[in-house]
């Protein structure tokens, strides 16, 4: 039953860091892999909260939907955790790459990004690491990139069974950043402060962000569950002192409900 615990919440988590707002750490908190002798299909959908963009005071709703699926061989497929391969997939380590989704920026999303044009959805590669230290504890790390830059995460998690059906987890990661990401994200060039009004500012490489949070699930009626979560973070560095920036704490939070096919 933990172990379903483990790949449900996770599965629907995904959803918490998938969005533009939270630093994409889906090697902790979105992808423990499957074991040997498991597979798992889920679908889902899921109503966030969330600041416009990374560093906005503005928030906006999205309904998202969610599919996951991992077979016992170690490909996985989700909307949320990427499509991929565990080269090392055992009950306590998974090893392994991915192409991951890389949500953009909608400069209509928030008075504060007009002029800086927008940012499109895109992909990069990951790799990642997990390794159980106990039936509760997790730790991880994800490098991932891309051709807007590379980015690098490091946490991990603490899992608490309240009661045979209702499941509580605990995360906290940190993630760093290269200058090319940074730039991507919160610089502003020549072009961009002509038409915002913002000064030009070219941000360096290093810490970005740290995240934490928790999320809770409770199944019910056989293979149906509800999960919520909440995720608090904070900005660091380069990022933290861009002038796009207007609150550096930012706040996520997710209802979501899910079937297990299997």
């Amino acid at each position: 039953m933990l172990k379903r615990f483990a790949a449900v919440t996770a599965a629907l988590a995904a959803l918490i860091t998938a969005t533009p707002c939270a630093a994409q750490y889906q090697g902790i908190v979105s992808l423990p892999p499957v074991g040997p002798g498991d597979s798992r299909l889920l679908f889902g959908a899921a109503a966030i909260s969330r600041p416009a963009y990374l560093g906005s005071d503005d928030r906006v709703w999205r309904v998202l939907p969610s599919i996951d699926y991992a077979n016992r061989n170690g490909f996985f497929a989700s909307s949320g955790s990427g499509i991929g391969y565990s080269l090392l997939n055992t009950r306590s380590t998974q090893f392994g790459i991915r192409v991951i989704p890389r949500f953009g920026r909608d400069q209509d999303d928030s008075n504060d990004l007009r002029g800086m044009g927008n940012i499109g959805f895109g992909a990069e590669g990951s790799v990642f690491w997990t390794q159980a230290l106990s039936d509760v504890w997790t730790i991880g790390a994800n490098l991932r990139g891309g051709s807007r830059g590379g980015e690098f995460d490091i946490g991990a998690r603490r899992d608490f069974v309240l009661a045979p059906g209702t499941r509580v987890s605990v995360f906290g990661f940190a993630t760093a950043a290269n200058s090319k990401s940074n730039l991507a994200y919160f610089g502003v060039d020549t072009g961009q402060a002509m038409a915002s009004g913002y000064p030009v500012y070219t941000p360096g490489a290093g810490p970005r962000n740290l995240q934490f949070g928790a999320t809770a699930n409770h199944f019910f009626a056989g293979r149906w569950i509800a999960v919520g979560g909440l995720g608090i973070g904070r900005l660091l560095g380069d990022a933290a002192d861009s002038p796009i920036v207007r609150e550096r704490t930012h706040v996520t939070g997710f209802a979501a409900i899910g079937y297990q096919l299997f």
